[in-house]
């Protein structure tokens, strides 16, 4: 009996020190946290979320291959409802958002003769009056543990 109580007492321990490193490991490293991002008028049940953060003006919607985002994440789409998409340990920084609904599954935005796009998009920012916002309207924030956006899809 008094083998069974030390054990369950070392059990109770160890499971207690087991999660006290989980809950260590769940918090972002210092100078890190995690961007939410809450992508809304989800109109169509299939395809792909693609979303592109970028830290610097440089490359902001650019369309040439060589220019690299600071992080791409992409969500595959299965209902209408609102998603969430969590960005955990970005460094704290400013970063501009883009996204588009991959309706048909070409890893690209489709657009039509003039350059508008034919399938849902949206960015941290408004579309501006004649096109999307510039990077530095577009720029969120990114500090502490966690920072929440909301993108509406075009």
């Amino acid at each position: 009996m008094k083998k069974i109580l030390i054990a369950m007492t070392a059990l109770l321990l160890s499971t207690h020190a087991m999660t006290e490193e989980a809950d260590a490991a769940e918090v972002a490293p210092s100078g890190q946290s995690t961007l939410e991002i809450t992508i809304t008028n989800i109109e169509n049940a299939k395809g792909i979320i693609h979303v592109s953060l970028q830290n610097s003006p440089d490359g902001w919607l650019s369309t040439d291959e060589d220019v690299k985002t600071f992080r791409d994440v992409s969500q595959e789409i299965t209902s209408t409802d609102d998603i969430v998409i969590v960005i955990d340990n970005l460094p704290e920084d400013g970063y501009a958002i883009s996204l588009f609904h991959d309706l048909d599954g070409d890893l690209e935005l489709d657009t039509n003769f003039i350059g508008y796009p034919k399938e849902p998009f949206g960015f941290s920012a408004p579309m501006g009056m004649t096109g999307p916002p510039k990077f530095d309207k577009a720029v969120v924030e990114v500090a502490g543990e966690k920072t929440s956006v909301e993108i509406k899809l075009n």
